[in-house]
């Protein structure tokens, strides 16, 4: 009998072709993705997988396990939108922040579990301690309990676009969410980290969709892919010592919860349904390849082998 871990360990190793291979030569973004990252049409016929986040798939509409032709996919229905007052018992989680760190983690908004235990990322099933550990961000897996010690301790800080806490994210309005980037956008300026990483693609579209830029030719037509954005806050007044960050760059991952039963991470269309059938193991492994993946990217940044002088410019707040 094949153990949990084993069945790890094997789909592990099938996600080669997800992970990102890093070059020691010098990076160009300006498509917010490496030249390595995007394939030729020809590679793209010829390969079983395309690399992480080379396309973001539609499985709506595909059959899913156990379903019979012609029958209706038997899911759990997303909740609707609901009033603050619904969840007016949870308090909100307080930012784990402080300036120049490495990274900040956002989410889109608290889970009920973690509102109730007053720490992110608090409910058993969520992948993300998880994802930090086996990508190599931390030594040993931490508790929820411990999100305090993050900054100090690993340079990663912790926030939401909407401080609000709800079961599912479907109970957040896209009006809330649009009316929350200023206020990210203003950690940001405050903060200066060296990346700021979405933990949920529709984050990282919310927060494309509201921003104005001071390089627009730049960024004219440029549509939303997961990974590194085609876009970065200079911060103006930053000194150059090494201890100051000069400009912030933007990553999107999938979120680690588990509720997201749709697969967000990238891959070829044809794959859709292949990637419909993976175990939850699976689909956690694939979220930890793709933490590997930004944690190779932070690396670059950290050596200053990641060109980013074709970047769009992001207008802060107040300038």
């Amino acid at each position: 009998m094949v153990s949990e871990s084993d069945e790890l360990v094997n789909f592990q190793r099938s996600l080669v072709a997800f992970t990102y291979a890093p070059s020691p030569r010098k990076f160009d973004t300006s498509s917010g993705l490496s030249a390595l990252s995007r394939p030729s049409k020809r590679s793209l016929q010829s390969s079983t997988l395309a690399p992480a986040y080379n396309e973001q798939f539609d499985i709506e509409g595909l059959q899913a396990p156990g379903d019979t032709p012609g029958s209706s996919p038997k899911r759990k229905r997303a909740r609707g939108y609901a009033d603050p007052e619904v969840y007016a018992h949870l308090q909100g989680l307080p930012d784990i922040l402080s300036e120049n760190l490495d990274i900040i983690f956002c989410g889109i908004n608290p889970g009920g579990k973690s509102a109730e235990i007053g720490h992110h990322y608090g409910h058993h099933s969520n992948h993300f301690w998880d994802c930090l550990y086996q990508a190599g961000f931390t030594p040993d897996k931490l508790f929820p309990e411990e999100d305090h010690t993050l900054p100090e301790r690993f340079s990663i800080g912790l926030t939401n676009l909407v401080e609000r806490p709800t079961a599912e994210q479907n109970e957040l309005s896209s009006e809330e969410q649009a009316a929350s980037v200023p206020t990210l956008l203003a950690k940001v300026t405050r903060y200066r980290p060296r990346i700021l990483c979405f933990l949920g693609l529709n984050i990282a579209r919310v927060f494309q969709s509201q921003l104005t830029f001071s390089t627009t030719p730049q960024f004219k037509g440029k549509k939303f892919t997961p990974g590194l954005q085609a876009y970065k806050m200079v911060h103006v007044g930053a000194s150059d010592c090494v201890s100051d960050t000069i400009e912030t760059l933007f990553y999107a991952l999938p979120s680690p919860s588990a509720r997201v039963v749709k697969p967000q991470v990238g891959a070829r269309r044809l794959l859709a349904r292949e990637i419909l059938f993976l175990t939850e193991v699976q689909q956690k492994a694939a979220k930890i390849a793709l933490f590997a993946s930004f944690r190779e990217i932070l690396n670059q940044v950290k050596r200053g082998e990641l060109m980013t002088d074709t970047l769009a410019t992001i207008t802060a707040p107040n300038s």
